[in-house]
């Protein structure tokens, strides 16, 4: 192996999947140095970006073969002394799905190591996935902030200045034992612009309700947090009002419009909307959600949750397509009603569900079968599960200038060239996670 001329051994291993490139440190010294080097990280990342964006078949339908993502999970830990969040890796589901498996929680999540985060139990924590690099919420003073980015792969990360809003520039009601409130008054989102391989990430906070100030941070840029203006639009501020990022530009719903972010212009405008959002009910439950290489409405009646998808076409004109209306009731016998949320397309089209914060769901989109695929979370003494599609990559935020830390782990027994192969090779034992409550 190592008589392999460099060159021929970086094209080989550019195309490797992330998580066997790190298996592939142990070979050779000299595969160390390699991998280790940006040349290939930037050449890795190239490829595995071609690889997403561009799918497989180059179809444009919504249930195409594309390139799967991973799930990635933050999981609160149900203790009922300390609220506790980790972030995990979930893999792939299809594969799991392929092989007519159960999708076991203490099976399939590996552990990532990170610094803590927060533990506010009303609160969201993660903010969205792009190319690898994830951007999670850090809950300071009175505001749930999308100041966290990490590789979870790599455990490099990153905290960004946080939002600080003066007591004088709100109405008094707002100022709670001398902090400002901006709880449920924020929106975010995070955003890749191809065109300038730019990682940003959004923050608009509401000093009033209809009117909020848009601040926007440019990765390795040095120029902080840019105050760009206004939105006159009261965007979703539930959970820390995450955006949908697809294709250059970040959304969120405003009741029954669509707002999308140009990353490139950095401005907004109004997207057309599907008659299911104009005609939404009052007990109807929506979101976006990035399926494959498209924008993505959900309208979730409690039973019956419908998916649109947003095409472009040839005269530049925006259309929706319903892509599927599938009937869930039969299938989740559940007296909560809780929300039945899409998170991916599955490498065969299929897409994947997560249930009341708990449980995993697949459609089949070829024979028109859902089906349960995961036990509760609960099962494994996690209380909440977070959900969102991530793909693992070398994506580094010192590369791109950040200033940027490493988090570091030193299990015992292990040596130090094999820290990079524990983190995706350790399974998380949720056992250790059972506490035995005194009797009441």
């Amino acid at each position: 192996m190592e008589s392999l001329p460099s060159d021929i051994v970086q094209e080989i291993l550019s195309r490797v999947p992330a998580e066997s490139v790190l298996e592939c440190k142990l070979v050779c010294k000299k595969w160390v140095t390699l991998i280790h080097g940006s040349n290939f990280a930037n050449m890795h990342l190239s490829r595995q970006l071609k690889l997403y964006h561009d799918g497989n078949d180059g179809s444009d339908n919504l249930g195409s073969k594309v390139e799967e993502p991973c799930l990635f999970f933050a999981c609160r830990i149900d203790d009922p002394d300390e609220f506790r969040t980790l972030l995990l890796h979930g893999g792939q589901v299809g594969d799991r799905v392929g092989a007519d498996e159960k999708y076991i929680y203490n099976q399939n999540l590996k552990r990532i190591h990170h610094p803590p985060m927060h533990q506010d139990p009303m609160c969201n924590h993660l903010v969205g996935s792009c190319n690898g690099l994830v951007c999670a919420f850090q809950r300071h003073h009175l505001v749930v902030d999308p100041i966290y980015i990490c590789n979870p792969l790599t455990r490099e990360y990153a905290y960004l200045p946080e939002l600080v809003v003066k007591k004088e520039d709100v109405k008094p009601y707002r100022v709670v034992e001398g902090e400002v409130d901006m709880l449920g008054n924020t929106s975010c989102g995070f955003g890749y612009l191809r065109s300038t391989s730019e990682y940003k990430v959004v923050r608009i906070h509401y000093l009033s309700f209809n009117e909020g100030t848009v601040e926007v941070y440019t990765l390795g840029s040095g120029c902080g947090w840019r105050a760009i203006g206004k939105v006159p639009y009261r965007l979703n501020t539930s959970s820390g009002g995450m955006g949908t990022y697809a294709n250059d530009v970040i959304c969120w719903t405003s009741y029954n419009k669509i707002v999308a972010f140009d990353l490139a212009k950095e401005e907004f405008r109004l997207l057309s909307v599907p008659p299911r959002l104009e005609n939404r009910g009052k007990e109807d439950r929506c979101g976006l959600v990035a399926l494959g290489r498209h924008l993505c409405l959900y309208v979730d009646d409690r039973s019956r949750v419908e998916i649109w998808s947003l095409m472009g076409s040839s005269d530049s004109k925006e259309t929706w397509h319903m892509e599927f209306s599938i009937d869930y009731e039969a299938v989740v016998v559940d007296s909560r009603k809780e929300e039945f949320r899409p998170i991916l397309l599955t490498k065969d089209g299929g897409l994947t569900f997560l249930y009341a914060e708990s449980v995993l769901y697949c459609y089949d989109t070829k024979t028109n079968i859902l089906k349960m695929v995961s036990n509760e979370a609960s099962a494994d003494n996690f209380e909440v599960v977070e959900a969102i599609a991530h793909v693992n990559t070398f994506a580094s935020l010192q590369a791109i200038g950040e200033n940027s830390k490493r988090f570091t782990v030193h299990p015992r027994g292990v040596r130090l060239d094999e820290l990079d192969r524990v983190d995706l090779s350790e399974k998380i034992d949720t056992t250790r996670f059972s506490f035995k409550r005194s009797a009441s």
